[in-house]
């Protein structure tokens, strides 16, 4: 894969106004340092450089990019190291969770997960990389919360209205859309209030983190392994609590709990 993205090599966002004078010239030097690195082909330095950057807390999309093409390169090298296609599939969500029309994030991503499944393939293990979502996921991901808000307060305002016409005298047409349009505000209103509760709590209960060992074996509360049962290098999943060094998790239907060692989580 030869997908090259050096943009911002010198600059960085306008937020970096915040922190002090010398934190900025060194995350500039670091940013500068890992694009550098990665024109040279020396995917170890490049990852050094855009890892320290993120301990930091900075986040922007170049980064994160640039981020993946380094353990991309390294996995690519006789020095890959185990995870370095999870740590490159979490860097490109990282980026298309800040910006999520970039297309060469999205393709370097199915790059990645295909990948990773021919290798699981090759190991006899099951190569699914991508779970299929359930039902209540499904639904909650055909459009955002913001949307489902919208929408809601659009069934609340029909619903007001109708309720407005309906006082008019009852043989007339105003009388007759307000009829009809009550019913229809209000199984609006209550769907879409639903869904966009719903898609709240599903954001404020869960975080996002990518799998960034060989695969995440599935264990009890306690710490057991479940059997064989484990979630793929560079898989998607929902974080929903956090007990010591474990972490419960949902892929697709799948649940369990996982070492947060195998886990990179993502940015909200």
């Amino acid at each position: 894969m030869k997908l090259l993205r050096w943009l911002g090599l010198l600059l960085l966002p306008l937020w970096l106004f915040a922190v002090p004078a010398a934190a900025q010239v060194s995350a500039n030097q670091l940013f500068a340092d890992g694009v550098a690195a990665l024109q040279k082909g020396d995917f170890p330095a490049a990852i050094d450089a855009f890892e320290a950057l993120a301990d930091r807390g900075f986040v922007h999309p170049d980064a994160s990019y640039n981020r993946a093409l380094a353990y991309i390169g390294r996995a690519q090298s006789s020095a890959e190291r185990p995870g370095d296609l999870g740590r490159a599939a979490a860097a490109l969500e990282e980026t298309l969770s800040q910006h999520p029309d970039d297309e060469d994030a999205k393709h370097a991503l199915e790059i990645v997960r295909a990948e990773v499944a021919k290798k699981r393939a090759r190991r006899g293990a099951k190569a699914d990389v991508e779970a299929s979502p359930t039902l209540d996921r499904a639904v909650l991901g055909l459009a955002s919360e913001r949307t489902w808000a919208i929408l809601a307060a659009l069934g609340s305002t029909l619903l007001t209205l109708g309720l407005a016409l309906r006082r008019t005298q009852r043989e007339s047409t105003a009388h007759l859309v307000g009829s009809i349009a009550v019913p229809v505000g209000a199984l609006a209103l209550l769907l879409f209030g639903g869904l966009a509760w719903g898609a709240r709590q599903l954001r404020i209960a869960t975080e996002p983190a990518v799998v960034v060992a060989t695969e995440a074996r599935l264990m009890d509360e306690k710490g057991v392994p479940l059997g064989a049962a484990a979630i793929p290098e560079a898989a998607k999943v929902e974080v929903h609590e956090r007990r010591g060094g474990l972490v419960f998790v949902r892929w697709g239907s799948t649940t369990g709990w996982v070492s947060t060692r195998d886990l990179r989580f993502l940015p909200r």
